[in-house]
């Protein structure tokens, strides 16, 4: 028998105005596509969606009760750098929700497999600058097309100031967690994947805070949003690199995958609702999908603001501007492709012809990738060029856009 709801939750349930129907006839190409890919129908039911639901109006009680405790006794981030850098142990008198927050940290759960962590990240470096492309135009594109789920971006203000930066800070997040390593004890990956979940408490607090955040909305930076966050970073670009003609083993999807799951244990998602395979994923990207709000204003605003990037950062001379506008141009193109005209023209994208210029590409792309997988010397310069591309280009932007790669948030909510 399930246990009654708590009436605070059943309350947020019901001041809920964002999820879609999922009934709607518009599905059913979406439907046929993933019932393809599935080998089954993931469809939700009914039953789901209201789980969904109770999802959508759940924070992180672990991270919430840090930030809390951490903005009253006035010790900014001090123990928690203190307790990443050298462990909880080391931090005197810790306070309980910084231990508690650390006990199911260090809890290495028994599904953890380093060798899938290991080929991800090699993958991941494989597929060079082309990452990069499905990342932004694809998995943080699509993300703005869930209008609720994209307002606490909203509320930082500036987007057009803000989004080049916070680019980078996400590139620089994605780059520690897919480095060799990084998702390590002491690595850099597990160390901002702390920080980027501290950072999304305390953004979470000040929404909570400004007495304009709208529970229609659902909680903000809820369980089910991050959930989706974990989707664009492993199955929804995965499957924009394969729109480009990229080629994976189902053992290098899933590993990709897994790397994720792991990472979203450590940013403080539900394990019920992490995947734990492709085929989990797959069916989690259509319920998200099934059940979307319609676009609004600041779904536009946001995908022009990120559309515009290019522009933003080209700096003076004809050349410079000429080549961003390009730029801009395929990018779009590229969107298009991948999301849609319907999902193109919610974003506020304008239509162009070059859409088809990527898959134009994809026989060629093919071919490459043909021989790079029959051929383990190519593989390793594909994966070398990657790190070398990783190594040197983010270094560069941090310091262009002034990012802030320790992730704090724009105001210190700890003190």
């Amino acid at each position: 028998m399930t246990p009654p709801m708590p009436p605070s939750v059943a309350a947020a349930i019901a001041a809920l105005d964002r999820v879609g129907d999922h009934r709607r006839p518009t599905l059913r190409t979406h439907r046929r596509l993933f019932r393809w890919v599935v080998g089954s129908d993931p469809h939700p039911t009914d039953a789901q969606v209201e789980a969904l639901k109770g999802y959508l109006v759940m924070g992180d009680p672990l991270a919430d009760a840090v930030v809390a405790q951490l903005r009253a006794d006035g010790q900014g981030r001090a123990l928690l750098d203190q307790a990443l850098a050298h462990g909880i142990a080391t931090v005197a008198d810790a306070p309980p929700p910084l231990v508690a927050l650390f006990a199911q940290l260090d809890h290495e759960p028994i599904w953890l497999d380093r060798d899938k962590l290991a080929l991800a990240c090699e993958v991941s470096r494989r597929v060079g600058p082309w990452g990069e492309l499905a990342l932004r135009n694809l998995s943080l594109m699509g993300g703005y097309l869930g209008a609720a789920a994209a307002k606490p971006l909203v509320f930082t203000g500036q987007l057009e100031r803000v989004t080049p930066r916070r680019l980078v800070e996400t590139g620089k997040f994605w780059l520690d967690v897919t480095t060799p390593g990084g998702l390590e004890r002491f690595g850099e990956g597990w160390k901002s994947a702390v920080r980027v979940r501290i950072m999304h408490a305390q953004v979470r607090a000040m929404l909570l805070r400004s007495g304009k955040w709208d529970p229609a909305w659902g909680h903000p930076l809820n369980q089910a949003d991050s959930m989706a966050t974990i989707l664009e970073f492993s199955s929804i670009y995965l499957f924009g690199l394969r729109a480009l003609g990229f080629l994976f083993t189902r053992r290098e999807r899933e590993a990709v995958v897994h790397l994720w799951r792991y990472a979203g244990y450590l940013l403080g998602v539900d394990e019920r609702i992490l995947p734990t395979c492709e085929d989990d994923a797959n069916r989690a990207m259509y319920l998200m999908a099934a059940t979307i709000p319609p676009a609004d204003d600041d779904t536009r605003a946001l995908g022009q603001a990120l559309a515009d990037v290019p522009l933003q950062r080209a700096g003076d001379g004809w050349l410079r501007q000429r080549g961003a506008r390009l730029e801009r141009t395929l990018r779009i193109g590229y969107t298009r492709y991948v999301l849609g005209d319907r999902a193109g023209d919610a974003l506020g994208l304008p239509r162009t012809a070059a859409k088809y210029l990527w898959p134009a590409q994809v026989p060629l792309r093919l071919g490459l990738e043909a021989v790079r997988a029959t051929v383990p010397l190519v593989n390793r310069l594909y994966v070398r060029w990657g790190e070398h591309l990783a190594a040197t280009q983010f270094p560069q932007a941090i310091r262009q856009t002034g990012a802030d790669t320790t992730f704090t948030p724009v105001r210190d909510l700890a003190r």
